[in-house]
């Protein structure tokens, strides 16, 4: 028969030096609760201790008594007798955060067996279905491994002399970018690259190049930055139809004639050579169609596990396909904030920088002045508020047939948490689905 994991010397070593030492309760009240006791009345006499803890009062057998006295549990919990046994039953505080851990992981793995239990009961349910089920043990389990990763406070000077220690590494190796090249020149003295743990809308209207512009990033992310791992979750495409963007990108072949199968002897040699060098990139297409944004997050879990801790960068093709949980079902604002939201616990969780494209509403369309603006977010709920970046792609010769600016895209940087606004523009060669500064293109004419 299987036995509960609890350390009941723990427990009482940890009250005893309350006991002993009442400062003790300012190192343990944020990390230790109730609950995390085994024993009843262990439970009982923590949550006197932390009720005589704020309200400022000496912790001793006296008052400890008194009050337990006055919720009619004294007995409950073994009397004086009891109490006086815990008093005496440590020499010296030293070890206090060893007895800390102890009763935390104690009561984590039994909250992990109680979660364990719960899913198995939910699994034999006949009214939830296979994704309500995954869903929602995905989300038992994240609960509890939040209780274990919890952090403390940060001393200034540590943190202070970790990124001392970054810029000057920074400085020593004479380059500007701190964060993952894009391999558009303009774009990353604006940004100085994709910086981990951020979260980066690029929105636009259809038409725009929304999912050439991600995959161009994608594979430069990938040739620049010494193959970092890059997740695609392709949510309106399928990996099929991406692959053949991005061969079409990488091997400057017209995409019309790549479909129609129509390829010299020469742009066969070219395909080639596109062919084998995306294939050496760890470039991982997800296509499930609807995918929910906790979905998102196990796979890339899992990715991780599986591919060595090889993942770099996150792209989301688009944020609006994604699905949140179930009671948000009618409420799509509340639905997509919720999406944001978990995407930037994601993009913190595995210190990646994520890239969700996201479709503006049409109210673009109904004005004279198409460049787009914040509230032009469909849907937008939190997003503006979650992302770090907010840019929009903006083509003057989509909208204007006369327009001087054939070809040129606008990268609107509407909002940047770490850095200044501001617009850079690239060209945009539609049959190679293909992106490159202005300078490089005008060199290359």
């Amino acid at each position: 028969m299987n036995t509960v994991p609890f350390n009941n010397e723990a427990e009482q070593s940890l009250l005893g030096s309350v006991f002993l030492d009442n400062h003790v309760m300012t190192e343990i009240a944020d990390k230790i609760y109730p609950e995390f006791f085994y024993q009843i009345r262990h439970q009982i006499l923590f949550r006197v201790f932390l009720e005589l803890y704020e309200e400022s009062k000496p912790i001793d057998i006296t008052t400890v008594s008194s009050k337990l006295k006055d919720k009619n549990q004294y007995l409950e919990v073994g009397g004086l007798e009891y109490l006086i046994e815990l008093s005496e039953l440590v020499p010296t505080t030293a070890n206090v955060q060893t007895y800390v851990e102890i009763v935390r992981e104690k009561a984590i793995v039994r909250r992990l067996i109680e979660t364990a239990n719960l899913i198995a009961q939910n699994a034999t349910r006949s009214d939830m279905d296979l994704d309500e089920l995954l869903d929602d043990a995905e989300k038992k389990i994240m609960l509890v491994a939040r209780e274990r990763s919890a952090s403390d406070f940060k001393e200034i000077r540590d943190v202070v002399n970790e990124v001392f220690g970054k810029i000057k590494a920074q400085n020593e190796r004479g380059t500007e970018l701190t964060g993952l090249q894009t391999g558009f020149s303009s774009l990353d003295r604006l940004t100085l690259g994709l910086q981990k743990e951020d979260l980066i809308i690029l929105a636009a209207r259809p038409g725009m190049g929304k999912t050439a512009f991600v995959l161009n990033v994608a594979k430069n992310v990938a040739r620049l930055n010494n193959d970092p791992g890059i997740a695609i979750f392709s949510l309106e495409m399928s990996a099929e139809q991406l692959v053949h963007r991005l061969l079409t990108s990488e091997a400057q072949i017209d995409g019309q004639s790549l479909r129609k199968g129509r390829l010299t002897p020469e742009q066969i040699n070219y395909l080639l050579v596109a062919s084998d060098r995306l294939a050496r990139y760890h470039i991982y297409i997800d296509d499930t169609p609807g995918i929910k944004v906790s979905e998102v997050r196990a796979k890339c879990r899992k990715l991780i596990q599986t591919k060595n801790n090889r993942l770099g960068l996150i792209i989301i093709d688009y944020l609006q396909l994604l699905s949140g949980s179930e009671k948000w079902t009618g409420n799509r604002v509340q639905e997509v904030s919720e999406i944001s939201r978990v995407l930037k616990e994601i993009a913190r969780e595995f210190k990646v920088p994520v890239l969700a494209c996201a479709q503006l509403s049409r109210q673009v369309e109904q004005r004279e002045d198409k460049v787009p603006i914040m509230a032009d977010l469909r849907e937008s709920g939190s997003i503006e508020q979650d992302a770090d970046i907010v840019a929009f792609l903006y083509r003057d010769d989509y909208y204007n047939k006369d327009s001087t600016r054939v070809g040129q895209v606008d990268v609107i940087f509407a909002k940047h948490r770490h850095g200044p606004t501001g617009t850079v523009s690239l060209f945009f060669n539609r049959e190679y689905s293909a992106f490159s500064d202005l300078d490089v293109h005008h060199k290359a004419e």
